[in-house]
């Protein structure tokens, strides 16, 4: 009986508060559900700022400045390498990740802008991560640490990941936590071995 109260607390909550909400429920959605589970007891109210806490966030600085010739509106990731870079330009994406590489040392450095239509304060910023391809190339794995949070001003922000083993193969992955929104800029990952790369067959 009273985990059906807890419950029917729960439901009422969600309700009230996407009824009072001016933003899309959509896009609220996800914050209303963490303050009601919070509010129950479901969730540490610690348990929030602790994970906000640990956020990785590229420095302020660096440029993009895509090679001549490169059509960077042709498709929603387009990916260029040159030389020891590899030029990403991503147009109205939530999360795309680029063909594999081999980084010429254990590091990369990313420098990355973008910009949203989003006006939500939780929203302002997309994320960068990378993953490792196992050696017989059928499965990927994260590389702990690696998630580096960019904001989305517009502005060029620089952060050099660690990590890496040289000659294995890896992906950057590029994702944007908002359902209604969409994020359009370009990245620089410096730090390639070669120009270059590998695109893994997804199986049916």
């Amino acid at each position: 009986m009273k985990r059906s109260r807890t419950w029917i607390a729960l439901a009422l909550a969600l309700c009230l508060a996407l009824s009072l909400s001016a933003c899309s429920p959509k896009e609220t959605f996800k914050t209303v559900v963490v303050k009601a589970c919070t509010v129950l007891g479901f969730i540490d109210e610690s348990s929030g700022e602790e994970e906000e806490a640990t956020r990785v966030m590229a420095a302020a600085g660096g440029d993009v400045t895509f090679p001549e010739g490169m059509d960077t509106t042709s498709g929603k990731l387009v990916t260029q390498a040159l030389g020891n870079t590899l030029y990403v330009a991503f147009n109205g994406i939530a999360n795309r990740s680029t063909e594999y590489f081999v980084p010429a040392s254990d590091s990369i450095t990313v420098t990355g802008y973008a910009t949203t239509e989003s006006t939500n304060e939780n929203y302002q910023t997309f994320k960068v991560a990378v993953w490792e391809l196992s050696e017989d190339k059928t499965q990927t794995s994260y590389v702990i640490g690696s998630t580096v949070y960019y904001t989305t001003d517009g502005s060029c922000y620089t952060y050099t990941i660690t990590g890496l083993t040289p000659g294995k193969q890896y992906k950057v992955n590029i994702s944007y936590d908002s359902s209604v929104y969409y994020i359009t800029g370009g990245l620089k990952i410096e730090g390639l071995g070669s120009e270059e790369l590998t695109t893994i067959e997804e199986e049916a």
